[in-house]
């Protein structure tokens, strides 16, 4: 504690606490409920909100908020693609579009970028409506989305506006909308036979890393004389908004894809940004490494590359997302739902994630480790889906299903996964093993059999500091279970 300031570390504080919980049963009502509440923090995934509200600084007011809550409406969570564009409601997740193969090229370019949005868990929860609201220029879809020249559909009580997604970011952190406006979608335009494209990230780690750079590259090439027509390269992580290069686009436009365009493309880019230093990458190095990302993109396209995405693990990615059952949620208001297959009812009390809900009310196995969606030790299974409940507002376990370390056995019969990693001595201190098996148990319900890089890549949102990971990951190995067992 600062006792000359009495400031609290931000560790020791309580963050703002949830007054209550909006619960609307369709846009329509949502759109009343925020014109009578304006002053309400609305949510879908909240994988951002709930590290908002945790984080809060020492100035003086009310630490208390209403949420208004987005997740589950019918409205909201469809990919809808006609003719001219590809629509994506305000519920819907990263996983949900990674799911969504065959849908478009352009949408090909999106999925590049939520395949590097955290772990499966928070891809489960995090959406891609609430990536452009919380308008960080980090945000990997924000570059896809604008070098794919998206519309941001806009809806108040009042009627709706839809404006170019270029024109959404005014600033860090900072968008157009006004009081008592909600996103309910994007519209991404689908591509004509003649239009390329690629995105890339680089970060200072393989897995869940917040970007030094990235890029969403859209180009058209005239059939007839191979130039390039159209040019939209929009970068990000490198100043307060991503935008469109218009240094690169009056370069190439005229210009035909070779080796010697993208390397003079590449210097145009380095010669046009003006980066950040932070403590993710210096300026001199943010400039250098998009020089070089550029050219190799560039370079790539020229020669034929195809985005072409993996889907990835889910882990359990689905639809099933839970029908509210009361229109208000207070601390005094009970939240009911099955765990492990039993039917519990707890006042929400102060426990807004459903993290502490479970510790609170059910048991403690389920672990608090790092708080922030980082460490995975609190995984659960929530509706199907495995989840960081650290991050998960505990309204919104309100009448579902959810299955914690405790539920992963059966009677005094162990899940194959909690055997295979006794068998393969995967465990040390055991803080994150319970998130672990949550995480790996869902894993072999989609994937008997996946490879290292698909196991690598589920479990890339669980953190262990004592096993080194090869014990755990060989647990998973049931080719080599099979091949023990010959």
């Amino acid at each position: 504690m600062n006792l000359e300031a009495g400031l609290l570390h931000e560790s020791q504080r309580l963050g703002t606490q949830i007054e209550k919980v909006l619960k609307p049963a369709s846009w329509e009502e949502a759109l009343d409920m925020y014109a009578a509440f304006p002053d309400a923090r609305p949510l879908a995934g909240a994988t951002d909100l709930v590290l908002e509200l945790h984080r809060q600084n020492d100035e003086p007011g009310d630490r208390t908020a209403v949420l208004l809550d987005l997740w589950g409406l019918s409205e909201c969570t469809q990919i809808d693609i006609d003719d001219s564009s590809i629509e994506i409601g305000c519920s819907v997740t990263h996983n949900q579009v990674l799911n969504s193969t065959d849908l478009d090229p352009a949408f090909d370019l999106l999925r590049m970028a939520c395949l590097e949005i955290g772990s499966a868990q928070l891809r489960n929860r995090a959406t891609v409506v609430g990536n452009i609201v919380t308008a960080s220029p980090a945000n990997d879809t924000i570059s896809a989305l604008v070098a794919l020249d998206s519309k941001v559909v806009i809806d108040s009580s009042g009627g709706s506006r839809e404006i170019p997604i270029r024109d959404f970011f005014t600033g860090f952190r900072k968008t157009v909308l006004k009081r008592s406006e909600l996103v309910r979608s994007i519209r991404v335009p689908r591509w004509n036979k003649h239009t390329i494209g690629t995105w890339f990230k680089v970060g200072n780690r393989s897995a869940q890393a917040i970007s030094v750079v990235h890029a969403g590259i859209v180009l058209e090439i005239d059939e007839v004389t191979a130039a390039i027509t159209r040019a939209d390269i929009a970068i990000g992580s490198v100043s307060e908004v991503v935008s469109i290069s218009e240094a690169l686009r009056e370069y190439l436009i005229g210009e035909k894809l070779s080796r010697a365009t993208a390397k003079t493309a590449a210097q145009v880019a380095g010669e046009a940004i003006s980066p950040i230093d932070d403590i993710r990458g210096t300026a001199t190095y943010r400039q250098a490494v998009t020089k070089t990302a550029i050219e190799r993109s560039l370079v790539g396209l020229s020669e034929g590359f195809v985005p072409n995405p993996e889907v990835g693990p889910l882990l359990g990615w689905n639809l099933g997302q839970s029908v509210p059952s009361q229109s208000e949620i207070s601390t005094l208001s009970e939240i009911a739902c099955e765990v492990n297959g039993t039917s519990i009812a707890a006042p929400l009390g102060a426990n807004s994630t459903l993290l502490g809900w479970l510790r609170a009310n059910v048991s403690t196995g389920t672990k608090e480790g790092c708080s922030e969606g980082e460490c995975g030790a609190c995984t659960v299974r929530l509706n199907g889906s495995a989840v960081m409940s650290c991050l998960t507002p505990t309204a919104q376990a309100d009448g579902a299903s959810v299955v914690t370390i405790e539920g992963l056995a059966s009677g005094e019969h162990l899940h194959p996964v909690q055997e295979r990693f006794l068998e393969e001595f995967a465990v040390q201190c055991g803080f994150c093993t319970p998130g672990f098996l949550v995480a790996a148990a869902t894993l072999l319900e989609e994937n008997n059999n996946p490879s290292n890089d698909e196991i690598e890549s589920a479990l890339a949102g669980n953190l262990c500091r004592c096993t080194g990971y090869y014990s755990i990951i060989k647990s998973l190995r049931l080719s080599d279970k099979a091949g023990s067992d010959s």
